[in-house]
């Protein structure tokens, strides 16, 4: 299954007074503050970009100190400076002083920044890398992940959640649609559906159709070459989505040894090949099919260049009736 990965974001490309806007909107909403400044903007900080002052219960004043430089990367000696410099131009210490900076520290550039700052009289040392800025965008500001970078986690959210609410009412139209609505009539029918999880659907064959193909039917079955459509078998319902059977193949797998007990030894079985077919990737179907194919037809996004299916796994038949094999019995060479 494709999966999609989010590149990490770039601090570099805001300008310095924008990145300090950046950590003072998330700032803000730290703590209720008695006293928010924005010092950095002026350009004569005393290397001091961002104070708070935070009112106690006990009703004395806590202060905060915000440090921050958008670098890409940064030596011990330019750490040093950052502190040197702060005590050049200030006399007092604040109780919480916080370097962000947007480019990330080794632990020894960590651990060396906050015994430097502490030597020469800081107490309480907190740091912020680009990942933990980055961390708690995600988790904390999303609009203002959205308002900086235009990455919209709303957005994303709201689509699982209207795919979610989709596929519940897919799943139930196709269970109606698909699956016998009678019981069955006899002991006999009850274990053919037992054994058999195919036998309790309305009709054995789907065509599987891709809703990027436009030259069906012109295009056959018989051609080698991709051909926007399939023919399939129906196996079963699974938590995700429809199995269907897409051919009959041996494979290699490990099968528990009851006399060494504890081993496996490789044997070869005939199994039904399943693909799985999530409901994701079913975008609408027509039951009746037409006049060339008088079964479902199921329009389908081919996320592979040639099947819709999520992953592909097998069947065997057991004394007990049709099973899926475990994935880690299968041996793939």
């Amino acid at each position: 299954m494709v999966t999609r990965t989010i590149n990490q974001l770039h601090f570099e490309d805001l300008d310095p007074i924008r990145f300090e806007e950046l950590i003072l909107s998330m700032v803000y909403r730290m703590r209720r503050w008695l006293q928010l400044d924005h010092l950095g903007k002026k350009g004569s900080d005393d290397g001091i970009d961002i104070r708070a002052v935070e009112e106690l219960e006990n009703g004395k004043n806590k202060t905060y100190y915000f440090q921050c430089k958008r670098y890409c990367k940064i030596t011990k000696a330019q750490l040093h400076k950052i502190v040197d410099d702060f005590l050049d131009k200030n006399t007092e210490i604040p109780d919480v002083y916080t370097l962000v900076i947007s480019c990330p520290l080794s632990k020894k550039q960590i651990d060396d920044f906050e015994n430097y700052a502490k030597n020469n009289g800081f107490t309480t040392i907190s740091i912020w890398t680009n990942s933990i800025i980055e961390c708690k965008l995600y988790a904390e500001y999303q609009d203002l992940l959205f308002a900086y970078f235009g990455v919209n986690l709303t957005e994303k959210r709201n689509r699982k959640i209207n795919s979610m609410r989709r596929n519940i009412v897919f799943k139930k139209r196709m269970h109606n649609d698909f699956l016998k609505s009678a019981g069955c009539k006899d002991r006999i029918e009850l274990d053919e559906r037992l054994h058999s999880p195919m036998k309790k659907f309305n009709k054995s064959e789907v065509l599987i159709r891709s809703i990027d193909d436009s030259d069906y039917p012109d295009n056959t079955l018989l051609e080698k070459d991709f051909t926007g459509y399939f023919k399939a078998e129906v196996y079963n319902f699974y938590h995700n989505g429809l199995q269907v059977i897409i051919g009959v193949k041996d494979i290699k797998v490990r099968q528990y040894d009851e006399v060494d007990n504890d081993k496996f030894e490789v044997g070869i079985i005939r199994v039904l090949e399943i693909g799985y077919l999530p409901f994701d990737n079913i975008i609408d179907y027509d039951y009746d099919g037409d006049e060339y194919y008088m079964y479902p037809h199921l329009y389908c996004d081919f996320i592979n260049r040639n099947d819709p299916f999520e992953k592909i796994g097998y069947a065997y038949e057991h004394s007990y009736g049709w099973m899926i094999v475990d994935d880690d019995l299968v041996i793939r060479e």
